[in-house]
């Protein structure tokens, strides 16, 4: 079976080119891509999403904008000690809160998502190392 990775990102179309990005990256380093779409629609939105992480062998979790319930969801998954991958638009006004500053993230720009794509890939490769050792 294929490890699992759950994408937390706000549903809008800002949003949508650089989730697709991230599913295509861990579809291509072996990942099974689980998505909220992709799971049982008569189960609760949030039951889905909590699901989905409980599941998941690595998070990766899009910070632009602070989405309040991206915020929660990476809360649930930091609680549950899941391998996460953090990164934020370049092009976003915002900034990480305090508690989040000392990760590692990603800064990707939506005219170069193939730099994203490349990053997203390396940092899949990273934990796989990290995980293996």
């Amino acid at each position: 079976m294929k490890p699992q990775v759950f994408v937390l990102a706000p549903f809008t179309a800002e949003s949508q080119p650089a989730r697709e990005t991230v599913q295509k990256s861990a579809a291509e380093a072996g990942y099974e891509v689980v998505t909220v779409d992709s799971t049982l629609s008569s189960v609760p939105l949030t039951n889905r999403v909590l699901d989905g992480i409980r599941r998941a062998d690595l998070i990766v979790a899009d910070l632009s904008g602070q989405n309040p319930s991206v915020m929660y969801e990476l809360g649930f998954a930091h609680a549950l000690r899941k391998p996460t991958i953090l990164m934020i638009n370049a092009k976003t006004d915002s900034t990480f809160p305090p508690d989040l500053a000392g990760f590692f993230y990603i800064v990707y720009d939506t005219d170069n998502l193939d730099r994203l794509e490349r990053d997203i890939r390396s940092e899949i490769r990273n934990r796989k190392m990290e995980r293996s050792a």
